[in-house]
């Protein structure tokens, strides 16, 4: 490599642009025509002895052999970094001569590895099923599993369309007739001189013992589809005892919130089938019993909370006057407290 001077270094750098620069400016650098290429990078050393550049790289250096040096270097990593390529792109051809992928064998294509249990072609791996053939508890086609329903059929409770599958034909009926019998009382009622209500046929279907609280639900999700709610009839087309009746019998059965005092009350139909002797039954009764003493006390009544006690199914109300009877029924009895409290049509309802 002595002497190969084909890529640029900084011994070519020196030769071409200082050697000459100085060679063309001999009043900068004292020299003459005379110095050659030779008396700079070797040769007779006599030739160049007045020349400055002695000054600073000496006379006896052979400058050409460490540039050669390095210039050995630099190909010698450029051989490696070509060998070191050369190498990879052979390994890759080696990668790539097979096409297809056996099982457990790497994909030069993903880098991914196939477990041992993954599939050929259309056989299932595992509980994976084949074809149509259900897999463990998976359904196969239309098959229902457990609770899982096929079309419009209908599990346990499950209404079909508007109407629940728990009502009977004969609740159904009496749902509907209960609904149109509440509208016919107020907004279809037609007779007398000026129209208004009929409240006798209104208090009549809400007292309906066959109407259970389940049932009434269904009165209201009737009257609701027809564009009316039960409670917005009774306090728009009735006043005054009628008005408390009414709503007392609709808070037995539905529960809600008493329209003067805001009182919640509760809905007896959890209750209605219960143990007697259960601690849920029980306190359900101390707190009607609560309800009807604070409804009869103080400076006046609460009409609405006192129709709602006195509502309910006669076993429960039962119960109810038999505690208050033994808490506070020294001086007056529940039936008497009541009555002493009202009068008029809520007195001819529940004390006649």
């Amino acid at each position: 490599m002595s002497g190969n001077y084909s890529i640029t270094s900084f011994g070519q750098y020196w030769k071409d642009d200082n050697y000459n620069a100085g060679s063309n400016n001999s009043s900068a650098y004292g020299m003459s025509d005379s110095s050659t290429e030779a008396s700079i990078f070797g040769g007779d050393t006599q030739a160049y002895a007045s020349n400055p550049y002695e000054n600073v790289f000496g006379t006896d250096v052979d400058y050409s052999s460490q540039y050669d040096s390095i210039i050995d270097s630099f190909h010698k990593q450029l051989d490696d970094i070509r060998a070191a390529q050369a190498e990879e792109e052979a390994q890759a051809d080696d990668d790539n001569d097979g096409d297809d992928t056996t099982v457990g064998e790497s994909d030069p294509e993903t880098g991914t590895e196939p477990s041992d249990t993954e599939p050929s072609g259309d056989e299932p791996a595992g509980d994976e099923p084949a074809g149509d053939e259900p897999a463990g508890d998976e359904p196969a086609g239309d098959e229902p599993t457990g609770d899982e329903t096929t079309g419009d059929e209908p599990t346990g409770d499950e209404p079909t369309g508007d109407e629940p599958a728990a009502y009977t034909d004969e609740e159904l009926s009496l749902i509907y007739n209960t609904a149109q019998d509440i509208l016919d009382a107020t907004v279809r009622y037609e007779s007398g001189l000026f129209g208004g209500t009929d409240e006798e046929a209104f208090i009549e279907a809400l007292s309906n013992e066959k109407l259970t609280p389940e049932l009434m639900q269904g009165v209201q999700a009737q009257l609701q589809a027809e564009g009316h709610d039960l409670f917005d009839l009774i306090r728009s087309e009735t006043s005054g005892g009628t008005e408390d009746i009414l709503e007392g019998y609709a808070l037995a059965k539905l529960g809600g919130e008493s329209k003067e005092s805001g009182t919640k009350l509760e809905s007896y139909g959890p209750y209605q089938d219960m143990d007697k002797s259960s601690v849920e039954y029980q306190n359900y009764i101390r707190k009607c019993v609560s309800l009807f003493k604070t409804a009869v006390n103080g400076a006046g009544t609460d009409e609405k909370v006192l129709a709602y006690v006195m509502s309910l199914p006669d076993d429960i109300r039962a119960d109810v006057e038999a505690q208050y009877n033994e808490k506070y029924g020294k001086d007056t009895k529940f039936m008497d407290r009541g009555k002493k409290e009202v009068s008029g049509v809520l007195k001819d309802e529940y004390w006649s």
